[in-house]
C-alpha cells in the first residue's frame, strides 16, 4: 500500500510523512514498503543525496544502499 493510499483520509498527517521521510533516519519509524517514496525524492534532489550520504551524481540508489540510512540514518 502506497503512501498517498494509506494515509488519504488524514491530508495532514499524509503531509507530515512525506516530509519527515526525508530525513535520514526517520524511516525506522515507519514500514519498509514507505522507501519507493523517500527514493523517487532522493533521485530528484542532489541535496538530499549529499544529506543521506550519496554524491549528487549518483543516478541510480539501490535499496539495499538507502535502507541503512533511511532506517539508522547517515553517519
Amino acid at each position: 500500500m502506497r503512501l498517498e493510499e494509506r494515509y488519504r483520509d488524514d491530508p495532514q498527517l499524509l503531509a507530515h510523512y512525506k516530509k519527515k521521510l526525508l530525513i535520514p533516519g526517520w524511516l525506522g519509524e515507519l514500514p519498509p514498503y514507505e522507501m519507493a517514496y523517500e527514493k523517487s525524492r532522493l533521485l530528484q534532489s542532489p541535496s538530499l543525496k549529499r544529506r543521506w550520504g550519496f554524491r549528487p551524481s549518483a543516478k541510480r540508489l539501490s535499496e539495499s544502499h538507502c535502507r541503512p540510512s533511511a532506517i539508522m540514518g547517515h553517519k
